[in-house]
């Protein structure tokens, strides 16, 4: 049955001469993994340089129910991008967020907020002109509300321990090694009342800023039942220091 969706790209696999096997993130469907056969032959209808990482598309899917690999009968730009694959500190991010979603996005169902929060948030990111080294870090804060373990910004001064188990604020160091101290507390508590248009206030030391990350990607390791491991991270370390 032909069904029009709107996706984003998560990850292209080369399969045969001139395949490919891409994963999409799509409104209608959630995850889908899509085959396409010729892509990069000249009479193709497809073009490879529409599935970069987080590209915004329109498609027009040949959905059958139960089928591992869909097929595709048209696909274009939703909304073109102005700086996303040409600025290195964003085409860095988006291939960070790819690989971390093509991890963390599993359900083969429609979640319309979810899509549209990640929709959105990609046009932020090609648009944006301030604070652009923080948009990772509050997109991933954001992103744990979809995936049901957003933290609780309950941080004071008698509460200066985040225990990254229970996902809030403590009074003292829980009795498990996954807890942050006062600083990094600090920190994150100040993240967490941040939005994509206030991103560039924060401002942590250049010898915190590199353990946020690393941070948030165990706090989410340790809600979703396994350590996450991105090739991309030692990339974005380097651009973004």
């Amino acid at each position: 049955m032909l069904q029009k969706t709107r996706g984003i790209v998560l990850h292209s696999l080369k399969y045969g001469e001139s395949g490919l096997i891409t994963t999409i993130y799509t409104e209608g469907f959630g995850r889908m993994s899509f085959i396409m056969q010729g892509i990069h032959g000249k009479k193709s209808a497809i073009k490879a340089n529409l599935l970069r990482q987080l590209s915004l598309l329109e498609m027009e899917v040949d959905y059958k129910q139960g089928r591992e690999l869909q097929r595709v009968r048209e696909i274009k730009i939703s909304t073109p991008f102005i700086a996303l694959p040409y600025e290195i500190a964003k085409s860095s991010q988006a291939l960070f967020l790819s690989e971390l979603l093509h991890k963390v996005l599993r359900e083969e169902e429609s979640r319309p907020e979810l899509f549209q929060f990640l929709y959105h948030s990609i046009q932020v990111l090609d648009l944006m002109e301030k604070g652009i080294a923080n948009f990772h870090l509050i997109f991933l804060i954001q992103l744990s509300r979809y995936l049901g373990f957003e933290p609780i910004n309950n941080y004071s001064e008698s509460n200066p321990y985040f225990d990254m188990m229970a996902g809030k604020f403590a009074i003292s160091p829980p009795d498990h090694p996954w807890f942050l101290k006062n600083q990094e507390s600090q920190a994150l508590s100040q993240l967490l009342g941040l939005n994509y248009q206030n991103s560039a206030e924060f401002k942590p030391n250049q010898t915190f800023r590199p353990k946020i990350l690393p941070m948030i990607l165990e706090y989410y390791g340790l809600h979703l039942g396994n350590k996450l491991n991105i090739k991309s991270l030692e990339v974005l370390k380097l651009i973004l220091h």
